[in-house]
């Protein structure tokens, strides 16, 4: 932005301004809401930028389509129930909001982000959760999307051992089919995306013990004996190993899910009466 855009954009700022240019009609629902709940981060970090980011053809498209998408969270609360949004969470959040285009994503953004404008919810965010946020991708989010299903994902660990020493080497260090195989863009890299999930805190990697009932193996020991049980890499490394653990979903990762998916809670399904 040049300094001659400077005061432009702060004019647009306004907050009826802005929001006019953003929704074209103030009187619906939910604008009011998304006006209290945004009033405390127009100006700060990138906000700044909204107006000029208008004038970009794709900036808008998205910006607009996230802002609305989070004007249709607040639509169903009570003006009475919003409340201006912490900085902390709110700046960072309104950030991503002109780049953000993958739909999985975006709902965990605009979920947060009416979470942390609700009278009634705003005790379930945590200002970490930007962060988490920040770090996971689009396939990332349907994974969790689908940890938020069940309490305990079972997975197999798969290795190829030689048989005369025991040595074995690793094919898959966690191995499941995910109900999102086919929306994954890379799904080859399922293991490194538990891995990151684990990293932040949101799943133990259990390799001790097992997930009940044991038939819920079946299925992914046939796919990895279906993908993995012609691979040779050296001859005498024979034996096809399949090591049974379980994903948990942490107390932290539970808190996670129930802030930023709609309509779940922040109980482990076993404690809702799921599985």
């Amino acid at each position: 932005m040049t300094l001659e855009m400077l005061p432009a954009a702060l004019n647009a700022l306004d907050n009826k301004g802005l929001l006019k240019e953003i929704y074209s009609d103030l009187a619906k629902p939910g604008v009011t809401q998304v006006g209290i709940a945004l009033s405390t981060i127009l100006g700060l970090g990138s906000t700044i930028l909204w107006p000029v980011q208008l004038l970009n053809e794709r900036s808008k498209i998205l910006l607009e389509t996230n802002l609305e998408r989070y004007r249709e969270k607040l639509a169903s609360a009570h003006p009475e129930e919003i409340v201006p949004i912490s900085t902390e969470i709110g700046v960072p959040l309104a950030e991503k909001l002109s780049y953000v285009s993958d739909h999985d994503l975006r709902e965990l953004y605009t979920t947060l982000l009416a979470k942390a404008s609700n009278k009634q919810t705003i005790s379930q965010v945590h200002p970490s959760f930007v962060n988490i946020l920040s770090n996971i991708s689009p396939d990332e989010a349907l994974i969790i999307k689908e940890l938020a299903e069940v309490s305990l994902h079972p997975f197999v660990s798969v290795r190829l051992v030689n048989p005369a020493d025991g040595l074995w080497i690793e094919l898959a260090d966690v191995f499941f089919e995910s109900k999102y195989s086919d929306q994954l863009s890379f799904a080859e890299n399922l293991p490194a995306y538990m891995h990151n999930i684990k990293g932040l805190g949101l799943i133990e990697i259990n390799r001790d013990n097992f997930a009940a009932p044991y038939s819920r193996y079946d299925p992914i020991e046939a796919a990895a004996r279906k993908r993995f049980g012609n691979v040779k890499l050296l001859p005498e490394y024979t034996v096809l190993t399949l090591l049974r653990g379980k994903i948990e979903v942490t107390r932290l990762g539970w808190m996670f899910i129930g802030a930023c998916l709609e309509g779940v809670s922040q109980l482990p399904p076993i404690l809702r009466g799921g599985r």
